[in-house]
């Protein structure tokens, strides 16, 4: 090797590039590891010595390192002595070895982001694949393969934790969808409309919010559920439309029913046929209740107008049976002085002047006029009491001075006479034979007509 040749350059250190996360604004969980480690301010002269044993210096000024079962060159060197030929590439493969060394320490961090392992790993890829160093080339990559096992752990566990915050991030947006769905599929007559237009309205700002604070979804989920997202809105927009359409019909349906109500209701507000037009406010009120509802605002100047109407006429009947109640009371004082009048009638001494009485109590009644409802029956029964006992006095007289009935009870005593005289022959003539049978049934017979007699005797008395 001649003096003019440099002797191989010395390995620089090379900044590894910012990691997405740091473009990100975000602090790294972990150490960046660069792509070669920085020259080692000091250099361990026994790690030199042991690792230029794995070089050797051509004559022609190659620089071969032992890699394993090969051979294999690495660079050039003007130097003419092997051990300062090979220190610059001892030193590079010192330089690896700290490059592990901060791997290793970057990968204890509690943390870390999949963007940063994967840089790790291909650094470790490109560091390692044929290094220019001198030394124990086979213990490096036996470490490396170590370091990129632990990394590629950390990855699937990054990837498994990424799965399961994928899958929690598609069911919460995919039951947010649902509900959307749900709440545009309600029937419109039960829909709280101005509560849903609030939410379809802030149905965007939810789902970017969503978007925002959770992991991405999968682009074919995630643009399936917005176009569900899409065709909610737009089906709500349609049936909210319809709905406030068929509304206003309605309410203008409504409006015209109860203003036909509110026109016969005021014009009966003045009756004071008051009976009838009772039942025909109460009519009037089925019929409000069965209508349809309308414009709120308007249904409750309707429904002012309808009660003002049916007021005006309770208010007019109840100051009427007010008044009516106060005569009443005064009409049930002198009935119950008429009632007392009538009671002390008498029938025993002439039942002419007795029912002469009556009469001018019946009358002074009927002039008396109503009296409450409360005390109606218990007042009339009494005066019907004491007209049914001279009746039955009047009567009782007549069936006793009627000559027809004399004659009947004259004709009937005559005849039993007769009747009883014959048995009592028949009653002889039995117990003169001895027949016990015929005996028996002339004295039943006798004793049977001798009782007729006595009853009718009795009657006769009566009959004076």
């Amino acid at each position: 090797m001649s003096e003019s040749q440099s002797p191989a350059p010395k390995p620089t250190a090379r900044p590894m590039p910012p990691s997405p996360a740091a473009l990100a604004g975000r602090k790294p969980t972990a150490p960046l590891v660069p792509a070669v480690a920085p020259a080692a301010a000091e250099y361990d002269e026994a790690q030199l010595e042991a690792a230029r044993a794995f070089g050797e210096l051509g004559e022609d000024g190659t620089v071969t390192v032992q890699d394993g079962t090969q051979r294999r060159e690495i660079g050039t060197s003007t130097e003419t002595d092997a051990r300062a030929a090979l220190d610059p590439f001892a030193r590079a493969y010192v330089d690896l070895t700290v490059f592990l060394d901060q791997v290793e320490h970057a990968l204890e961090a509690p943390s870390h982001t999949q963007v940063e392992l994967n840089r790790l790993l291909e650094n470790l890829r490109k560091n390692l694949k044929e290094p220019k160093v001198v030394g124990d080339i086979p213990a490096l990559r036996a470490r490396a393969a170590t370091l990129r096992e632990s990394a590629k752990e950390k990855i699937q566990a990054l990837e498994s934790e990424r799965g399961e915050a994928r899958a929690a991030a598609t069911a919460e947006r995919t039951a947010f969808v649902e509900g959307i769905e749900a709440l545009v599929a309600t029937d419109p007559a039960q829909m709280s409309w101005r509560s849903a237009g609030e939410t379809m309205r802030g149905m965007v700002g939810t789902w970017k919010q969503m978007q925002k604070d959770s992991v991405s979804l999968e682009r074919s989920v995630e643009d399936a559920l917005w176009k569900r997202l899409s065709a909610a809105r737009s089906a709500f927009d349609r049936k909210r439309k319809q709905f406030f359409s068929q509304l206003d019909g309605q309410h203008a349906e409504a409006e015209r029913v109860k203003s036909e109500l509110i026109t016969r209701a005021e014009a009966m507000q003045d009756s004071t046929d008051w009976g009838p037009t009772v039942r025909a406010y109460r009519e009037l009120m089925d019929e409000w209740r069965a209508a349809p509802r309308g414009n709120r605002k308007k249904d409750d100047a309707q429904w002012a107008r309808f009660k003002a109407a049916q007021d005006r006429f309770f208010e007019a009947r109840n100051a009427d049976l007010a008044a009516s109640d106060a005569e009443q009371q005064e009409n049930l004082k002198a009935k119950e002085a008429l009632l007392e009048e009538a009671r002390a009638i008498s029938v025993t001494d002439d039942l002419d002047a007795a029912k002469e009485a009556l009469r001018s109590v019946q009358d002074r009644w009927e002039a008396a006029g109503k009296v409450p409802r409360s005390a109606m029956h218990r007042i009339e029964d009494g005066l019907r009491a004491v007209e049914r006992s001279i009746k039955k006095a009047e009567e009782d007289e007549w069936r006793r001075t009627d000559p027809r009935t004399k004659a009947r009870v004259e004709g009937a005593s005559s005849q039993l006479y007769a009747a009883i005289a014959s048995y009592e022959e028949a009653l002889e003539k039995a117990r003169a034979g001895g027949d016990p049978e015929r005996i028996a049934e002339a004295e039943a017979a006798l004793e049977a007509r001798r009782e007729w007699l006595a009853v009718i005797e009795r009657s006769a008395r009566d009959l004076g």
